[in-house]
């Protein structure tokens, strides 16, 4: 099928258009050409008839014989080029078919007849009546002959010129064109050099075109490379986050969550809340502080720093507090899209081992109530916020017997004895401590000695019952000696007020066996040797 818009086509239309224009124009200018020609011819023709007959005339004149003269006219007019002829002298007068070319309108050539034997005399003349119409008629015929060799030659010429054309430019072009078709690019396939156009332009063209084709599979083969490391990097990196262990999330500046891992959805689990695609402006559904927390955030985002920090998490489903060390990451992308990357580390378990910690710092292993750092911690507390309270340091008496005589596990029942009934006798917001040993603490929200020794009378009531140790039918009693300070009236010190408490149990406890009811002595009543 033809394509009408190839260049083939094309090329042959404008061809056959040009061959064309120039057969008309030429065959134009040599129609005129020729006409002219085949007219000046026939006057030769007639100039060369007469010169045929010029001495036969020239006789005939000279002998006045008429006959040879009407033989001389009669050789003229056989020639279709002459349509009549006459000869003319003093002596006679002959003419052939005259009247029919005046009737014509035809003029005659007037040739001069010469004496024979003197150039310079005339003798007679003729009269020579071209048959222009034949003349023309023939003029015509070889002119249009011409133009009909002309045009034909035109289009064997034409023909030559595109099947040359054809095939040295337009069918190398089409291979050239279906093989670059057909070929796939980034691939080894190559256009074929045609056959002699190594150094033609469609051969520049060519290798031109490969060269490109080499580039482009280089880029193909270089953008491939990249495309193979960066799916594998990006399998690797969704490998490392789908299965980290930290909850991690990528979050639009709107809440949305556009990427989570599976740890993520295992934490929010955990806390017995829904999986959703959002928990509002930086997760803050899922805090118990959420205000605390996004203060915090957004004071590190203003320095243009990532923000870190330990929360406390909401939960609905577990007794146990979950704490995450969340670090936040403020994201600007290409666009200007702003996003945060959240990484919620669960710290659960450290955060319950710090405060186990804690409590094995600050409470007492066997008797389960504070010990002197937590005590001495809560002393120091209730100073700062200057909250009034009497310390009442106790030490057991008869306590050291019991270790030695029914050894240290006896002694411990004895300490947690003791311990369980302080926490027992005393009110709800008063606290008790073990100090060291067998010396106990208390600190009682009391400011004047009646409320104190009330309170001291209860808790002497509960400790001193029998012990049988060992299957002894004796009972052992424990007995105890106490001193009284108070804060802030006797002193805003630690030091001074627990040295206070000491001396006033020191003198308590000098009383022990002379007066075993005088168990409880004030700081400032020890100071006058006084007793209560």
């Amino acid at each position: 099928m033809i394509n009408i818009h190839g260049l083939g086509f094309r090329f042959s239309l404008i061809l056959v258009a040009a061959a064309m224009l120039v057969v008309l124009t030429t065959a134009e200018f040599f129609y005129r050409a020729t006409y002219e020609h085949e007219i000046s011819e026939a006057n030769n023709d007639i100039q060369e008839l007469y010169q045929t007959v010029a001495a036969t005339a020239s006789i005939a004149a000279f002998l006045e014989d008429e006959d040879l003269a009407k033989e001389a006219i009669n050789g003229l007019v056989k020639s279709e080029k002459i349509l009549a002829a006459s000869i003319k002298s003093d002596a006679m007068y002959y003419q052939f078919n005259v009247n029919d070319a005046i009737s014509k309108d035809v003029k005659p050539r007037v040739f001069l007849v010469r004496h024979p034997f003197i150039p310079e005399d005339t003798l007679a003349e003729v009269n020579v009546y071209p048959n222009f119409a034949h003349i023309i008629e023939q003029a015509k015929k070889i002119s249009t002959d011409n133009n009909y060799s002309l045009y034909i030659e035109a289009v064997v010429v034409g023909i030559v010129a595109l099947i040359i054309t054809y095939y040295i430019i337009i069918s190398p072009m089409l291979r050239v064109g279906r093989s670059l078709h057909k070929i796939t690019p980034g691939t080894k396939e190559r256009i074929e050099m045609p056959e002699y156009h190594s150094r033609s332009e469609i051969g520049e063209l060519v290798q031109d075109t490969n060269q490109l084709l080499n580039k482009v599979e280089e880029q193909f083969t270089q953008e491939r490379q990249l495309r193979e490391e960066i799916e594998f990097l990006e399998k690797r990196f969704r490998m490392l986050f789908e299965n980290a262990k930290s909850a991690t999330v990528l979050m639009a500046e709107n809440g949305i969550i556009e990427l989570r891992n599976k740890a993520f959805n295992d934490l929010v689990e955990k806390i017995g809340l829904e999986v959703k695609q959002g928990y509002g402006e930086l997760l803050e559904e899922l805090f118990e502080a959420p205000t605390a927390m996004k203060t915090s955030l957004s004071e590190a985002f203003a320095r243009n720093e990532f923000a870190t920090g330990e929360y406390k998490l909401k939960s609905d489903k577990t007794d146990d507090a979950t704490w995450v060390q969340l670090i936040a990451s403020p994201l600007v992308t290409d666009d200007g899209e702003r996003y945060y990357q959240l990484t919620l580390n669960d710290i659960s378990s450290r955060k319950h081992e710090l405060q186990k910690l804690a409590l094995q710092a600050d409470f007492d292993a066997l008797t389960g109530i504070y010990n002197r750092n937590g005590g001495e911690k809560l002393i120091a507390k209730l100073m700062r916020k200057d909250h009034h309270f009497a310390l009442a340091l106790i030490d057991l008496n008869g306590f050291k017997a019991v270790n030695d005589i029914f050894g240290h596990d006896a002694g411990d029942e004895v300490l947690i004895f003791v311990a369980e009934q302080l926490q027992e006798k005393i009110r709800k917001n008063d606290v008790a401590i073990r100090w060291g040993g067998d010396e106990f603490v208390l600190l009682l929200q009391a400011e004047d000695e009646v409320s104190v020794k009330r309170a001291i009378e209860k808790v002497n009531d509960g400790v001193k019952q029998p012990f049988y140790f060992n299957g002894d039918p004796e009972p052992t009693f424990i007995s105890m000696s106490v001193g009284v300070s108070f804060f802030p009236a006797m002193s805003d010190d630690m030091s001074t007020l627990i040295k206070l408490a000491d001396i006033a149990m020191y003198k308590a406890k000098q009383n022990k066996v002379s007066a075993p009811n005088d168990y409880l002595f004030f700081a400032d009543s020890a100071s006058r040797n006084g007793s209560q």
